[in-house]
């Protein structure tokens, strides 16, 4: 076709949201991974098989083939232009121009949200800053919980542009640089027991029941509403009212607990953009209750996001900085969660022998935890959960032995707890681990038990899940004419569709 910048599909195959937004596709775009691309599109957008994608794009069905199973790629601006206009796929996802069929059409000026550039889009000036609430690490306490206030009712009432809101990588460097600043100038440690505050252990109680939820039942849109609402209706009013200095703090540190839970009930939904936005502003808050451990556990979050959305090098920045935060203190299941997450980004840089080191001193703090001793939110920080993620970052690195070992503790640990989530991530780990070593039989097998794990996951909490169950099918298609393992490819992709 020689003027691929006129094509117009004969029919266009709009991509359905809930795989627009996902975070596996989502890092496949960043990375221009056509085949995971395809895959995904194949796999999880109803209807759309070689053919359809083809019509779509304009490109041969064997061609699409080639591409899915890896043996071809994409290359040209104006092919990938038309790839985009064919799947309804945003501009900005893939690097290149806002396309003339995303409405309104962009206009091209940029402009300044509180130290961090954004590209103007194309909605009125209303749209723009609802779109933007949340992305900006605010100076005062007051702007911080009107933020709070405003990201808590908008998730409740199912606003689009808050809830559908897109992840925006440069909105992260501020925050962790302001945060770091200043709980290193205050220097408080925070932390400290606070008896005979009834409504703070009220709303500490509250927080556990929502961990709960959200860590043993696999958390979900309700469970993340619900916190947002009790966030709104019950903490931050009474942080608005004239406290002791004492009291003033926990109450920052009770909301500082709640946002960011918000926030990651949010990530394991795949709103990636919502969930950036409550650790913005759990991190504002955690800085004002003077807690740097709290702050640092933020930032553990903020840099797991960021590098399973395909930005391992933010996430090992966000990781160092919440490792200097936590300077002078002792916290071990803080300092071990955030060794893990460099680990699992120095991993997906390749960088083995940094990462070997990184995740023996998270081994090595790991044994120093006294559960007892740490707070509400760091019980997660166990061996269901530390195991897995060693065992994540020593399959990306093609350990398949260790990685092997590792997962079984994590899953051996999950069905101790009744983690289906955690359970089904590590299970999956321990099929790739076959499926690197060649043995298609014990890879089969494994699947098969982490298909069962993941079953008993809530739909709307299983995105890694789902992600990761992708992983494992696009490992197993150079193994697919056997037939055992093109039975349970079907019935993978009959799960993650359902």
């Amino acid at each position: 076709m020689s003027h691929d910048q006129d094509y117009q599909p004969a029919r266009s195959f709009p991509i359905p949201d809930r795989l627009l937004h996902s975070a596996d596709f989502q890092a496949a775009c960043a990375a221009r991974d056509w085949s995971r691309i395809f895959s995904l599109i194949n796999r999880r957008a109803g209807g759309a098989s070689h053919a359809v994608i083809a019509a779509a794009t304009g490109l041969s069905t064997s061609r699409v083939s080639d591409i899915i199973h890896g043996r071809r790629g994409l290359r040209g601006h104006h092919v990938i232009e038309r790839v985009a206009d064919g799947l309804r796929i945003p501009g900005h996802m893939l690097g290149i121009n806002p396309r003339p069929w995303e409405s309104p059409p962009p206009e091209p000026q940029r402009r300044v949200v509180t130290g961090v550039v954004l590209p103007k889009s194309g909605h009125s000036e209303v749209h723009d800053a609802e779109a933007d609430i949340g992305l900006a690490y605010q100076p005062t306490l007051t702007a911080t919980l009107t933020t709070v206030d405003e990201l808590g009712r908008g998730d409740v009432k199912r606003r689009d542009l808050i809830v559908r809101a897109p992840f925006a990588l440069a909105a992260l460097a501020a925050p962790s640089r302001d945060w770091l600043v200043a709980s290193l100038e205050e220097a408080t440690g925070g932390g400290s027991a606070r008896n005979g505050m009834a409504q703070v252990e009220a709303m500490r109680k509250m927080f556990a029941i929502f961990q709960e939820m959200d860590v043993i039942q696999g958390g979900g849109d309700t469970a993340r509403r619900a916190v947002a609402q009790y966030l709104t209706g019950h903490v931050l009013p009474l942080i608005r009212e004239d406290h002791p200095e004492e009291v003033h703090k926990a109450l920052c540190e009770v909301a500082a607990e709640q946002t960011y839970l918000a926030g990651w009930m949010a990530y394991d939904s795949g709103q990636h953009g919502l969930a950036e936005r409550y650790l913005i502003q759990s991190l504002r808050l955690a800085q004002e209750s003077g807690n740097r451990v709290l702050g640092s556990h933020v930032l553990a979050g903020m840099s797991d996001q960021a590098t399973q959305l395909g930005y391992p090098d933010e996430g090992l920045k966000l990781a160092r900085a919440g490792r200097h935060g936590l300077q002078g203190l002792v916290a071990p299941a803080a300092l071990t969660d955030l060794y893990v997450l460099e680990a699992r980004a120095l991993a997906r840089m390749g960088r083995r022998d940094e990462c070997a080191a990184t995740l023996l001193r998270a081994e090595q703090t790991f044994d120093l935890i006294k559960p007892d001793e740490e707070p509400e939110w760091a019980r997660f920080i166990d061996e269901a959960y530390v195991m897995g993620e060693i065992a994540n970052s020593l399959r990306d690195l093609g350990d398949a032995r260790g990685a092997e070992q590792y997962a079984l503790q994590s899953v051996s640990a999950s069905r101790r707890q009744g983690r289906a989530r955690r359970g089904a991530l590590s299970q999956t780990v321990v099929a790739v681990a076959h499926t690197q070593r060649g043995d298609l039989e014990a890879a089969v097998s494994a699947a098969y038990e982490a298909l069962e794990m993941a079953s008993r996951v809530p739909s709307s909490g299983a995105t890694r899940c789902v992600a990761a169950l992708d992983d494992l099918r696009a490992r197993l298609v150079p193994h697919q004419r056997n037939a055992t393992v093109r039975e349970l490819m079907d019935r993978m992709h009959e799960t993650v569709t359902v």
